[in-house]
């Protein structure tokens, strides 16, 4: 059982599901800390004119206090409708349906979910909060595969960077170096 584990981030780059496809299972790291001014809500893209532009989902405050799953938009601002009309502009495509949700985690989701079937991934999808494991960074990296019976675990480039090995016994760990053209939101990539 090959799997990887990932935090459930917005619109995500294509090297997210490069590793995903190269899986037989996709853990999505739920819970943990909310991250601020990172991936989780928002990303970027090159709009028609050529110009690097952000979206971005308004989360309610005390976010970064909260597991990724927990984490509610803010509904005291108009964001939505502004920045599904971003995103029809840019690409003439109605995202309506990704963003029903006061949910970060089910917004990403359903991003997420939407970019693996234009892409044609298969990849089954777990969530690392449904599975009862403890643990912190690769302590809990490490019981999520023991947990789902993994023989091999596909850790993202800087996973070498802070994985511990010594946690991963009889799992074998491997590094995806992404191949892409640019760091973008697969929306860009999927549809330019």
């Amino acid at each position: 059982m090959v799997i990887t584990i990932h935090q459930p981030e917005h619109f995500p780059y294509m090297g997210y599901f490069q590793k995903i496809e190269k899986a037989d299972l996709f853990v999505i790291l739920d819970n943990v800390n909310y991250r601020k001014n990172y991936f989780q809500n928002r990303n970027r893209f090159l709009n028609k004119n050529g110009v690097e532009e952000w979206f971005t989902i308004p989360v309610e405050k005390g976010a970064s206090n909260k597991w990724i799953k927990d984490v509610q938009v803010n509904t005291q601002l108009p964001w939505r409708r502004k920045l599904i009309a971003k995103l029809q502009q840019n690409f003439k495509t109605d995202f309506s349906k990704i963003y029903n949700s006061d949910s970060l985690m089910e917004i990403n989701i359903n991003s997420i979910r939407w970019a693996m079937k234009c892409l044609n991934i298969n990849t089954k999808i777990i969530f690392a909060s449904e599975l009862n494991v403890q643990g912190n960074k690769s302590e809990l990296l490490a019981n999520i595969c023991k947990v789902t019976n993994a023989t091999t675990y596909i850790s993202g480039p800087s996973g070498r960077d802070y994985l511990d090995l010594n946690f991963f016994n009889r799992v074998n760990v491997v590094y995806h170096t992404p191949k892409v053209d640019n760091p973008y939101s697969c929306i860009y990539n999927i549809l330019k």
